[in-house]
């Protein structure tokens, strides 16, 4: 029944919805017996460690060669989580002391972290409208020391790629992908996570796939991999990547070097593989309820929707001209009973701690220790002269979710076009 005449539910009128929405959990609201049988296989097995297989292609092996025939690139390599995946990556680099990655204010810390714990200065740079780096602030903010660029695709949107990719080719910056937010993306019909030297990608709950933690480092540059492989292992390269390797100037002992161990154990991959299997019908789901979302907006509107092909469609993003518009639509639908936010915890990383006081394990340390490079940078100071907190605040999220049912998306379209036709009349 339409609503949209009503009286809104802010102001006494009766909600366009009572009841709780299911989970907007993505790949781990999909969880069933296909886990359950490829995660026993294990257990049976008695064997949960990659590398203690004694030759057998284990669940973790088979993971990485899904992930190689997806993204149609030479390496993959399944870790931990990830933030060992982007720890994995930034060593990969080869990135340290002296260096300076740039990477959007709006994110998760991990990334934050991954840089500045390898010596490596942290550069922040505004976002856009499309909530992802924007590309002339990031060019501002290049300097000899620039080495590389972090894109983070928030909530499943691609951003200005393409202008990304046409300025850190002209300056020399190797371009980094951070798809923990966007797997199964594309751009311009092309895989999100082929078009820079390197990507990440992060299987935590509230990921497009989930084995609780869970990375992915890929790449078709064999140094990368081979650096990768070995900084998730305590610098050992086993033979299962070894073996991947054309260059053998890569493979002995001693081009090993001091690292960490961030394995993906044989559960993880074997809940993975059930996991994948599920992605094209997840996205089919949530672009589709997205596109009748966008499509079914009434007359009037005073927002635009956030879109590009190829977009997840986990997320609609309705962005207003003024962050008191949003907020007054925003407590309108929440008070009709539509659940409000995106999946996701990123926040404007100049603004928390540790950003703000730049605290490591010692303060000694660089980049931010005595004498280093970035012993003087005032993220605090920074954050007040650039756009990300009131870009932000102009938009209002609405999660989608795979158990989201026809009904429960015509109740997300009824309240949206109810508060739009009270708040702005025609």
């Amino acid at each position: 029944m339409d609503k949209s005449n009503e009286q809104l539910a802010i102001n006494g009128g009766s909600p366009v919805r009572t009841i709780p929405f299911p989970t907007n959990y993505l790949g781990v609201a999909l969880y069933d017996d296909k886990e359950l049988e490829q995660a026993a296989e294990v257990i049976k097995s008695k064997n949960p460690n990659r590398f203690y297989l004694d030759g057998i292609s284990g669940k973790t092996d088979a993971f990485e060669a899904e992930m190689r025939g997806h993204f149609g690139r030479r390496f993959a390599l399944a870790v931990s989580s990830g933030t060992s995946a982007l720890f994995c990556t930034i060593a990969a680099l080869g990135l340290g002391p002296g260096d300076e990655v740039i990477l959007p204010a709006f994110g998760w810390i991990s990334d934050y972290i991954a840089i500045t714990n390898t010596g490596t200065l942290p550069v922040f740079a505004d976002i856009d409208d499309t909530l992802s780096l924007d590309p002339d602030d990031f060019e501002k903010r290049i300097t000899g020391r620039t080495k590389a660029v972090i894109m983070v695709y928030f909530q499943g949107g691609q951003g200005r790629l393409d202008r990304i990719l046409e300025i850190a080719a002209a300056h020399g910056v190797l371009v980094i992908e951070d798809l923990a937010q966007a797997f199964g993306g594309e751009y311009r019909g092309k895989k999100l996570g082929t078009f820079g030297h390197i990507a990440v990608c992060s299987f935590q709950n509230n990921k497009m796939l989930c084995c609780g933690e869970g990375g992915l480092v890929i790449t078709d540059n064999e140094k990368y991999f081979a650096r990768a492989a070995r900084y998730h292992d305590v610098g050992f390269l086993r033979p299962v990547f070894e073996k991947q390797v054309r260059d053998k100037s890569l493979t002995p002992d001693s081009a090993s070097f001091a690292s960490n161990q961030y394995h993906m154990n044989e559960l993880s991959g074997a809940i993975m593989l059930a996991q994948y299997a599920k992605l094209e019908s997840l996205l089919a789901k949530c672009r589709a309820y997205h596109k009748r979302i966008r499509e079914s907006i009434g007359a009037g509107r005073r927002f635009t929707v956030r879109w590009e092909e190829g977009d997840c469609g986990i997320t609609v993003f309705l962005r207003f001209q003024t962050a008191d518009e949003a907020v007054r639509f925003q407590d309108c639908l929440s008070a009709e009973g539509i659940p409000i936010g995106p999946k996701s915890a990123c926040r404007n990383l100049l603004t928390q701690y540790p950003v703000i006081s730049k605290r490591l394990i010692h303060d000694a340390l660089p980049p931010f220790g005595i004498g280093h490079h970035g012993e003087h940078t005032d993220y605090e100071q920074q954050s007040k002269y650039m756009k990300t907190d009131e870009i932000m605040a102009r938009n209002v999220a609405i999660a989608i979710g795979p158990m989201y049912s026809d009904d429960d998306v015509g109740d997300i379209i009824q309240a949206i076009n109810k508060v739009s036709a009270n708040l702005y009349p025609i």
